[in-house]
């Protein structure tokens, strides 16, 4: 994640080997289709840096709001998932001394990431050690998972957060976030770590943002907009408890269902990849609160499909498949929201344009929507620990069959 000038605008990004962005909820998904998470038989083991965060900033409270930000997914009531923290980065290799200050002893830290040893957080005190492994020095910081098991579960993590954002210096050449704003960019990161991909739900935020539209902004939503996002929305505890359900009364089936659904063309028949998928709770007009800016989730169609599969175009020589995404055609232009249980209409859109790299929604490239998003469908009742299929949405004016980045099926 980068920060931009001017007022609060930073981009957030998942990082590392595994990283295959989704979007719309899993980050990684394993061949068959399914999402790669964490075992939650025992909390995610995490290890901190010794040093201090930054100049102004102690370990003990960069230990203290680490374990606060973890602590904002851990809450979910509905989600299953917990941390804790094991201790300080262990030695390895170059690096022995317990504050991670340079490349060389990033490295030999990351490998141990890498071989699924450790889950190191590594404070960077002052930016050095950014600008020692080459990166841009207006990164804030990155996290993500390092490695998974044969099972496709991941076994290590990685966070890197740059202090000099926590130095108390502001000026242009050094910028400055407030705790609470650095802290949400790190819950956001910390999503990541945990197996989430971003979100784009009211993307209008990005040039104006009211009460309503704030309230449903996702943490995941790939800018940080508004310290806000340091609580979670609709859609950030739908995903966690989905990919993480906890049983019982308060549990994902007690109170969550599923929306399923697969994207056409105009023909019906043709699979679109890659449109971002909106589910938006039915708004009660005798509140005053819009429910369906507050309440709202989403997912994006094709999310589990190696989404160019060969395509001539995008992949004259691909790569083989590896360890990521389903090649099986049912999964094609498919998309699952998970929702609180309720009344909802179902809205499509293109992925915005802005968001690609590591602001990605939906993959590395952003493929515009064919044609035009067609009247939201439903209202649909979705009853918790049920999922609700055959929400098919059929776009409109799209080319006859195929568009340039889909190959035949």
């Amino acid at each position: 994640m980068r920060r931009h000038s001017g007022k609060l605008f930073v981009v957030l990004a998942g990082t590392l080997a595994v990283r295959i962005a989704v979007a719309g909820g899993p980050l990684t998904i394993d061949t068959s289709g399914e999402p790669m998470t964490w075992g939650t038989a025992t909390a995610i083991q995490y290890r901190t840096d010794l040093g201090p965060l930054s100049t102004e900033v102690t370990n003990a409270e960069a230990r203290a709001r680490v374990a606060d930000m973890f602590g904002v997914w851990q809450d979910v009531a509905s989600a299953s998932i917990s941390y804790n923290r094991a201790g300080d980065i262990q030695d390895v290799g170059a690096f022995t001394d317990g504050d991670v200050s340079t490349a060389e002893e990033f490295d030999a830290v990351e490998g141990a990431c890498g071989n699924g040893d450790q889950s190191p957080i590594v404070y960077d005190v002052d930016g050095s050690l950014f600008e020692d492994l080459g990166e841009d020095p207006s990164v804030i910081g990155f996290a993500g998972p390092c490695a998974f098991n044969g099972s496709g579960q991941f076994v290590s993590g990685i966070a890197v957060m740059n202090g000099i954002y926590q130095d108390g210096i502001d000026n242009d050449d050094n910028f400055e976030l407030s705790e609470a704003e650095f802290d949400a960019a790190f819950v956001h990161e910390f999503g990541h770590f945990s197996g989430l991909d971003h979100s784009q739900i009211n993307v209008q935020c990005q040039s104006g943002c009211g009460v309503d539209n704030l309230a449903g902004l996702p943490t995941m939503f790939p800018f940080l907009l508004h310290v806000s996002q340091g609580s979670l929305a609709t859609d950030d505890i739908a995903w966690i408890s989905k990919l993480y359900p906890a049983g019982g009364a308060g549990g994902f089936a007690a109170t969550h269902g599923t929306i399923t659904g697969t994207v056409y063309f105009s023909d019906g028949e043709s699979h679109a990849q890659l449109v971002n998928v909106i589910a938006r709770q039915v708004n009660n007009p005798v509140t005053v609160v819009d429910e369906s800016r507050t309440t709202a989730a989403s997912g994006v169609s094709g999310n589990r499909f190696r989404v160019f599969h060969g395509n001539p175009i995008n992949e004259p020589n691909p790569e083989p498949a590896g360890p990521f995404r389903s090649q099986d055609p049912a999964h094609i232009g498919f998309f699952e929201i998970p929702v609180p249980a309720g009344s909802y209409r179902i809205e499509v859109e293109s992925i915005d344009p802005g968001f690609t790299e590591g602001s990605s929604v939906g993959g590395e490239i952003v493929i515009p929507m064919p044609g035009t998003a067609p009247p939201p469908i439903g209202p649909v009742t979705v009853t918790a620990g049920t999922t609700l299929p055959g929400n098919d949405i059929v776009l409109i004016g799209t080319p006859p069959r195929f568009d340039q980045f889909e190959g035949p099926e």
